[in-house]
């Protein structure tokens, strides 16, 4: 059943809000409780942009001038999506956080605070996914917890990005040269903590 035009414009409008939204609303299943910012921010990120509220805390959806007529929905948003934000957290932390001006000051001052530190997150991944082996976990689940941590970590080394724009006029597939690397790298370490009854699967 197709949705009639000046309700897909609604839907479409960031400034929507539907009957379903309210102040109580969380983003995620597992709160933010200080360490486990980069999963949790992700998380938040999902499901802003589920609902095209992502342009309030990354700044690109700014605040209308007062005279705009779109002015007080703006902010009846930026207060929703402050509260969501807020209810994603441990109560502990959000107390400390519940005079933000705007939700994109309350992101902003979130990432500043727990989201910079790569080093020492890159750190403790990197120890963790070291004693990752199968144990009593099934080969799915194992696989599973290892790809958890490249995940997370790729996340926090980020892609190396050519500014030059040679790297598009490459020809010998050097990109993917460098991708069967750390594919291969992968498949070592998954290999390794294999428990011996798959001794000959790691042969």
């Amino acid at each position: 059943m197709a949705i009639p035009e000046n309700q897909q414009n609604t839907i479409n409008d960031p400034l929507y809000l539907a009957s379903s939204d309210h102040p109580g609303m969380t983003l995620t299943a597992t709160p933010f409780n200080g360490s486990n910012f980069l999963g949790w921010s992700r998380t938040v990120k999902m499901a802003l942009g589920a609902k095209l509220k992502l342009g309030f805390i990354d700044g690109s959806l700014v605040r209308p001038v007062i005279t705009d007529e779109d002015h007080q929905r703006w902010t009846r948003c930026d207060y929703m999506v402050t509260c969501w934000i807020l209810n994603s957290m441990i109560s502990e932390l959000s107390e400390s956080f519940l005079y933000a001006t705007s939700a994109s000051g309350l992101w902003k001052e979130l990432s500043e605070r727990y989201g910079q530190s790569n080093g020492p997150l890159i750190y403790q991944i990197e120890r963790e996914l070291s004693k990752v082996n199968q144990g009593s976990f099934t080969v799915a689940a194992y696989y599973n917890k290892l790809k958890r941590y490249w995940d997370e970590l790729q996340s926090l080394n980020g892609v190396p990005t050519c500014s030059c724009g040679k790297l598009r006029e490459c020809t010998c597939g050097i990109t993917d040269k460098f991708l069967e690397i750390e594919n291969r790298s992968k498949l070592m370490q998954f290999l390794m903590k294999l428990n011996d009854e798959f001794e000959s699967v790691r042969s």
